[in-house]
């Protein structure tokens, strides 16, 4: 089925590949030859970066010298710090022509912390995690300051590790109001709110976990100018309120956005989500009649 235009604006480029992180924990060769066969794969147009932990760059070259390259460089999402910006560097220079670290994910910050994050703003696309159970407008702020982006934590592999929707609604409307562009990470596998199990083990724990439709059709409202209650209602939406997404639009918890909206809230708002896989969301788009 050829994609229609609304799942293409939801779902361009909007999955960061992040198959080394937990619940999948792959190994580097594993996570490697997944995200070439992706690229590869018909579906390519939804694959946004690999995601890698700078300490494990020299592993990611040597996976990716062993792997047949597509001929055009990978695009790589480190996480990192500003005292790593010379190992980004060097792993830049050294791959060149078969991957490029152009996005970096740095873990959680204060507003303090946000000054020393210029080193990193003015070469790469640069989300800091911000913690959001307290007011994050002063972090997020900071981060538009210096030239930084945002990143939220949506969820885990325990129950508890999922955040309010009431704190990501604010989050995201804080973004919007500083015109800072945000990504999502954890726990986003799956289109809908719904209970899942937790990790990919037998007999695992289950829990409610966010839909990244959700959240992509939450950041298309906050973009529109709705508050932080109707972001709520959208991230909880569910069964028959949940996301519907149809050639030309995608309704939600009685809302109806066009391409354009979308569009334009993935281009202004929010960028993309990290997944630790890339064919659950691929599955499960497939099952609703979207790809």
């Amino acid at each position: 089925m050829t994609p229609g235009a609304a799942v293409r604006a939801l779902m361009t480029g909007a999955i960061d590949y992040a198959g080394l992180f937990p619940p999948a924990g792959l190994g580097m060769p594993d996570a490697v030859a997944r995200f070439a066969a992706y690229r590869r794969g018909a579906h390519a147009w939804m694959l946004g970066r690999f995601v890698v932990p700078v300490a494990r760059l020299g592993e990611l070259g040597e996976a990716m010298a062993a792997v047949a390259h597509d001929g055009t460089p990978w695009p790589v999402s480190a996480i990192a710090r500003p005292a790593d910006a010379a190992t980004l560097a060097a792993f830049n220079a050294a791959h060149v022509g078969r991957a490029v670290i152009d996005m970096v994910e740095v873990p959680p910050v204060t507003a303090a912390d946000a000054a020393g994050l210029g080193v990193l703003a003015r070469a790469y696309a640069t989300y800091a995690e911000v913690p959001i159970a307290e007011d994050p407008a002063p972090v997020i702020r900071a981060l538009r300051d210096v030239g930084a982006r945002a990143k939220v934590r949506t969820g885990g592999i325990t129950a508890d590790a999922f955040p309010p929707a009431a704190h990501i609604a604010r989050f995201i409307v804080a973004c919007r109001d500083a015109g800072v562009t945000f990504k999502a990470t954890a726990g986003l596998h799956h289109v809908v709110r719904a209970e899942y199990p937790l990790t990919y083990e037998p007999g695992c724990a289950r829990g409610t976990m966010y839909g990244f439709a959700n959240m992509l059709l939450a950041a298309t409202a906050a973009a529109g100018g709705a508050d932080t209650a109707a972001l709520e209602a959208i991230l909880t939406a569910h069964g028959e309120s949940g996301p519907a997404i149809g050639p030309e639009a995608a309704d939600i918890a009685g809302h109806r956005f066009g391409v354009a909206a979308v569009a334009v809230a993935r281009e202004r708002l929010m960028h993309s989500f990290g997944s630790c896989s890339f064919e659950e969301p691929v599955a499960e788009l497939t099952q609703r009649g979207c790809l």
